[in-house]
């Protein structure tokens, strides 16, 4: 009786781990969702202001600046989809 008590209290222990790493990993991804909406939303709104053939609308600058933004939001993008 006292090894299958042992056994028990030794299986809910595993089980409280298991749920707390479970609940780690659901917290990062609600973190690296959100990060990825955020990225997402980010590249729309670049593409949007370069593409559509308003390039020549935009000074070289700002173009510049557009690109610079997307390409921040591309390689964070990359690393929140690589975790």
């Amino acid at each position: 009786m006292d090894k299958q008590l042992q056994q028990l209290m030794t299986q809910a222990d595993e089980l409280r781990n298991g749920i707390h790493e479970l609940a780690d990993q659901s917290r990062n991804f609600e973190y690296n969702l959100t990060g990825i909406e955020r990225c997402v939303e980010t590249i729309q709104r670049c593409v949007r202001m370069v593409g559509n053939n308003r390039t020549a609308a935009l000074p070289s600058r700002d173009q510049r600046k557009i690109m610079d933004e997307l390409e921040g939001a591309a390689n964070e993008l990359q690393d929140l989809i690589k975790r």
